[in-house]
């Protein structure tokens, strides 16, 4: 099964691998090329050295040949002093002095790669020289000058065998410490996605009982990172679920209640109809609350039915005065109003606002909000709807009197299957699912819902409209 563990620890530990050996590769080329040339320095500030003493020091015969016993001394005072192995030779590569027995003395001293010391140049050279030396060697050659004459050539030699197995030590070395930090770098990859691939692993498992019904699962934040964000992220979902599942069967239970006294009434009524047992008189009253019902479970049921198709539900824009929509919705009332000895007030800022939007959905609205303040507003209390403009909305606001909703409430009142406390649903008639249709309606026109409330002194609820859409 391939996990993100296994996944993220493959693809880590392949990218550390193949850094490795890229680091190896370059470090072996680096460490051969640095020491090869170091040892080539070496030689060259040797063979400088070597060239200074013997400019001051050479010694020449009473026929211009040099003296063999000084130089001779020279040598063996420069082996020890630089630890590396000298020939002297004369401008036709004859051998002048040694300090070891370097050459093969079968062959002539002379060789194409020496060739150019004697014009001058430096040179370095590696190997045998078919056959020139005994041993392979890295070879750097260095004039000799007497003034500004070429009488010669210092040839300062190093094994290439200890240059080699001093490269192979350097090699062990860094191979040693590639694999240290192979060693540490793979047990904190291992580390590192176990870390990542636990909680991720706990989440899908979490997901699994929470799909299962049980939201009670919760996640262990451990740590800030992205990780620990996503394990909070989780169980803020869990929560909502949760709270969405409480809801739900609150919902279900109110509403099963809701469903369950009008049928019992109307099965009553009809019963009682059938039965003879009504007096003739009253049979048109009893029908009455029958179809009253009848009229309570229609809307219930065409309430649920928006709420469920509201958000595939499109808008049919008009151009129509809102001031004009809101005066005749509130005439609607005037029975209830009358009723309950209610005070409603139309307040606009203007005559008349004009807007683009779905007419019937808006008028919805402000007919949920204004039944919403009937309902719950004691008998003798005032309803305010007004309306305002600003630069960027067209703000509708429906205010009473009344006993106002609780801060916990205010935060779940515009959630689906929401009917908040039960001391606001005295009045039975209500689906609970109104404040919900109006937040939808609102945010199809792009708008914002809200409320502000505190208990005992009333309720203000308002959505705006962003004036792009007024004309």
């Amino acid at each position: 099964m391939n996990t993100i563990f296994r996944k993220q620890l493959i693809l880590y530990l392949g990218t550390l691998a193949i850094s490795l050996v890229l680091l190896g590769v370059v470090l072996s080329q680096l460490i051969h090329t640095y020491l090869t040339e170091q040892r080539i320095q070496t030689l060259l500030d040797s063979g400088a050295r070597v060239s200074a003493v013997f400019e001051g020091a050479v010694i020449f015969g009473p026929f211009g040949i040099l003296d063999g016993n000084r130089l001779n001394q020279e040598i063996a005072y420069m082996r020890q002093l630089f630890d590396a192995r000298l020939l002297l030779v004369s401008t036709d590569f004859e051998l002048i002095g040694t300090a070891h027995d370097l050459v093969n003395d079968q062959l002539p001293l002379w060789h194409p790669d020496l060739e150019p010391v004697m014009r001058g140049y430096f040179i370095n050279t590696h190997g045998t020289l078919d056959g020139l030396f005994l041993e392979p060697l890295l070879t750097v050659g260095y004039p000799l000058r007497s003034g500004n004459q070429i009488v010669g050539a210092v040839l300062i030699s190093s094994s290439m065998a200890e240059l080699e197995d001093t490269i192979t030590e350097m090699y062990w070395l860094t191979l040693l410490s590639l694999g240290v930090a192979a060693l540490v770098g793979g047990a904190l990859i291992y580390v590192s996605s176990k870390s990542i691939s636990r909680p991720l692993r706990q989440m899908n498992e979490a997901a699994r009982v929470i799909a299962g019904g049980d939201f009670e699962k919760r996640m262990e934040v451990q740590s800030r990172d992205e990780v620990g964000q996503l394990a909070e992220s989780f169980n803020h979902m869990a929560e909502g679920l949760q709270e969405q599942e409480r809801i739900r069967r609150a919902f279900i239970a109110n509403l099963s209640h809701d469903i369950r006294s009008p049928l019992t009434s109307m099965r009553g009524f009809l019963q009682a109809i059938d039965d003879g047992t009504v007096p003739p008189e009253k049979i048109h009253y009893y029908i009455g609350i029958v179809m009253d019902e009848s009229e309570r479970l229609i809307k219930l049921a065409n309430d649920i039915l928006d709420v469920s198709l509201l958000q595939e539900t499109s808008l049919k824009l008009s151009n129509f005065d809102i001031n004009s929509l809101i005066r005749k919705t509130v005439l609607s009332f005037e029975p209830q109003a009358t009723e309950k000895n209610l005070q409603l007030h139309c307040r606009f800022v203007h005559e008349s606002d004009m807007l683009r939007a779905d007419y019937e959905k808006l008028q919805r609205v402000v007919y949920n909000l204004v039944d919403n303040a009937v309902k719950f507003v004691p008998e003798g209390g005032e309803i305010v709807v007004e309306t305002n403009v600003d630069d960027e909305s067209i703000h509708v606001s429906v205010q009473d009197n009344g006993r106002g909703i609780s801060k916990e409430d205010q935060q779940q009142i515009f959630e689906r299957f929401f009917k908040g406390d039960p001391s606001r649903n005295e009045y039975k008639k209500g689906s609970g699912l109104g404040l919900p249709i109006v937040k939808e309606l609102v945010r199809a026109h792009g708008g914002k819902v809200r409320v502000e409330s505190n208990l005992g002194e009333g309720c203000l609820f308002s959505f705006s409209i962003p004036i792009q859409e007024a004309i």
